[in-house]
């Protein structure tokens, strides 16, 4: 065998070899609509909260660290606002995962044209709201729950019924 066609032969056994080993990706322990309301939903509010109340203000829990409140939690305040809007944009990648479903059982719709955009919309509401969060204004955090509010509706209005996706 010729130098060429041992280089090659070398290359698809490394790349097989690589392939066989990478990790497979776990499914999803949750549905969309479980991944919705046990973190989107919770984190979205400690944002919509500051529309309320400034997060200075709020009391911590008598016994923080177990607070089921983040605002009133060990880690509370603008700090518990400042996580929440990471974990939007953090969390947004998981709404890109293909094997997740949907309540209803139909696939997640990732590879629907506007499905990237709506996520990226979450993702870059999340960004505003960790800013303004960081800024401690009330009046930054009226614009930034806008923008939350905007990309939450402009998904659920396109895909939370039940014939689409929940």
């Amino acid at each position: 065998m010729g130098k060429k066609a041992t280089r090659i032969l070398f290359g698809v056994l490394l790349v097989t070899g690589l392939m066989a080993q990478a990790p497979q990706r776990p499914a999803p322990a949750a549905d969309l609509n479980q991944l919705m309301r046990g973190l989107f939903f919770p984190h979205a509010n400690v944002v919509f909260e500051t529309q309320r109340v400034d997060p200075a203000q709020i009391k911590r829990h008598p016994e923080p660290s177990s607070s089921p409140d983040p605002l009133t939690g060990i880690f509370g305040g603008w700090d518990a606002v400042e996580n929440s809007a990471l974990t939007l944009i953090e969390g947004a990648d998981l709404l890109m995962n293909p094997a997740r479903v949907c309540s209803n059982g139909k696939p997640v719709p990732v590879s629907a044209s506007d499905w990237p955009g709506l996520v990226e919309s979450l993702r870059a509401a999340g960004r505003v709201s960790y800013k303004a969060a960081q800024s401690k204004s009330i009046d930054a955090m009226f614009e930034a729950s806008d923008v939350l509010n905007v990309a939450c509706a402009n998904c659920h209005n396109r895909y939370r019924r039940a014939t689409r996706c929940q």
